[in-house]
């Protein structure tokens, strides 16, 4: 009888820990998800489901909850396998590891703006490759062509930064569920649970940047706008039908 209910605890504190386990796996499908649905936003300006999805990106990585799911497997096994309960939680542990640099891909405005610049001089190199061939009637004629090539090419590259920005959220949700999120759950399967905090330190601190990739896009998205408001769809008609409405508030 002894026997059968031992048996029937070790069942049950096995379930407690795959379920936990299972908790903490699953953030590798909800991740690339994300990224999934980051893709039709972008796809669509929809800036306000972009921001949400930034934060989502950072909640799912630096979650308490996925924390306390860590703590109940590293409890429930050493009380499984009969070793010494665990001396800190996962929170004490990460807040313990200063030595943990970022390792995730990082976006800054000055390489956007390297970019953009990039991509205008290969459009004026291109142009003078196929079209300066001195045939133009005058140059007045040649100086308009290059510069409604130009105008394009600024549009385009404009339009570029934006996505780049906004996708660049997309890379970060694929660096964390196949590379950073992997680690997590492998060390935690060998409950080694030193390795999960770290890898869990490396998942904060690229997941606290997604706000700021966010902010990025948003400027660069604001900047394309200005320059080419039909450039954005639906959202661009909607943002130039409420500025229309607010100057007819204004001079009511």
């Amino acid at each position: 009888m002894e026997a059968q209910e031992a048996l029937r605890v070790v069942a049950k504190i096995d379930e407690e820990i795959e379920n936990a386990l299972e908790e903490i796996e699953g953030v590798t499908e909800a991740l690339l998800n994300l990224s999934g649905e980051l893709d039709g936003e972008i796809a669509d300006h929809n800036y306000p489901a972009v921001e949400r999805c930034a934060y989502e990106l950072w909640g799912l990585v630096d979650s308490e909850q996925v924390r306390r799911a860590v703590d109940t497997v590293a409890l429930l096994t050493a009380v499984r396998d009969g070793h010494p309960l665990p001396a800190a939680s996962m929170d004490g542990l990460m807040d313990g590891l200063k030595d943990v640099e970022a390792s995730h891909p990082t976006l800054t405005q000055g390489a956007l703006d390297q970019e953009f610049q990039a991509a205008i001089d290969r459009a004026e190199s291109t142009w003078k490759d196929i079209y300066d061939d001195g045939s133009w009637d005058s140059e007045d004629e040649r100086n308009d062509h290059l510069a409604d090539h130009m105008h394009e090419a600024r549009q385009e590259a404009t339009s570029d930064c934006a996505a780049r920005a906004g996708r660049f959220l997309m890379e970060l949700c694929d660096h964390l569920a196949e590379t950073v999120w992997p680690e997590v759950t492998g060390a935690l399967r060998r409950v080694d649970i030193e390795t999960v905090a770290r890898a869990l330190k490396e998942a904060s601190l690229a997941g606290e940047t997604a706000p700021a990739v966010y902010k990025l896009y948003e400027i660069n998205l604001s900047v394309q706008y200005k320059s080419s408001p039909y450039s954005l769809g639906a959202a661009g008609e909607q943002l130039m039908a409420f500025e229309s409405w607010l100057g007819t508030e204004g001079r009511g």
